[in-house]
């Protein structure tokens, strides 16, 4: 019987546990804070089901930022050589430090050269970026990466 009892408030306490580590999904789009559920981002838009089980479609054009599943994106200026003028995105928050915070980029694009054999079709390249207030600071190179990240605490090889 004590075994039962043990076993049992050992399930409890689990089942406790597990529920408390529920992360918080939102969209903030328009001004306006949206949380749920669930939350699928697709190709062109983030489907999330509210609390009350209705389900809303937000365009990423409009959504300026989104958590889903312990990772945040927020809407900033897109700033690399070729970048098209005065374009945003949503960037995958990394960490901050001394009030700098950096961001990961994804972009799809082809790199190479087809007369030397070089070239490859099109995949994710990431960029990463340094921001100060919303403002950018610092684009991640090759030149400046073995002091950028180390400051951050991401190891570099």
């Amino acid at each position: 019987m004590k075994k039962l009892l043990t076993i049992l408030l050992l399930v409890i306490s689990a089942m406790e546990l597990n529920a408390t580590n529920d992360v918080v999904n939102y969209v903030t789009s328009g001004g306006k804070t949206y949380f749920c559920q669930k939350m699928k981002p697709g190709l062109l838009c983030a489907n999330i089901r509210t609390c009350d089980g209705n389900i809303l479609k937000f365009p990423f054009k409009n959504v300026d930022a989104y958590c889903c599943n312990g990772r945040l994106f927020e809407r900033l200026p897109v700033v690399y050589e070729g970048a098209p003028a005065n374009s945003t995105a949503l960037m995958e928050y990394i960490t901050t430090r001394n009030g700098l915070r950096l961001y990961r980029y994804c972009k799809y694009g082809e790199c190479g050269d087809i007369y030397n054999s070089t070239y490859k079709k099109a995949h994710p390249q990431f960029i990463f970026f340094v921001f100060q207030d919303g403002k950018f600071y610092l684009e991640v190179n090759q030149k400046n990466a073995a002091t950028v990240l180390p400051f951050f605490g991401i190891q570099t090889i």
